[in-house]
């Protein structure tokens, strides 16, 4: 499991530890709790436009959880939603091949530290 007694190695919980000092503890805590409850919504959003060919709703979506996931230290997940985000932005067809896996992998190790983050702190 997860500690948040080494922030040099884990970008997420660098960018934590930087948010609690500009901010407060409390601040962070509800954007964690803001992330943990927006991004399975998000990540059903890109489930349903790869399903639809929604190029749209993808790219939406995609950037949006991109977003929230590089401003809270998340880069693996920023990273794998840019990938569906630019694949939104082409207007290729989609392949059925292409999923949510690496999304949905990468949002559960983020789960993990968020929340030991939060038990850390109470």
């Amino acid at each position: 499991m997860p500690t948040t007694d080494n922030t040099s190695d884990n970008p997420l919980l660098t960018r934590l530890q930087e948010l609690v000092q500009e901010t407060d503890f409390e601040f962070v805590i509800e954007l964690v709790d803001i992330y943990l409850n927006e991004t399975p919504t998000q990540i059903q959003t890109m489930v349903k436009a790869l399903d639809t060919q929604d190029h749209h709703m993808l790219t939406i979506a995609a950037h949006t959880l991109k977003g929230s996931s590089l401003n809270l230290g998340a880069k693996r997940l920023g990273a794998a939603c840019f990938k569906l985000e630019e694949l939104g932005r082409s207007g290729i067809p989609i392949s059925a091949s292409i999923n949510t896996k690496e999304i949905e992998s990468e949002f559960e190790q983020a789960k993990a530290i968020l929340l030991t983050f939060k038990q850390s702190k109470q």
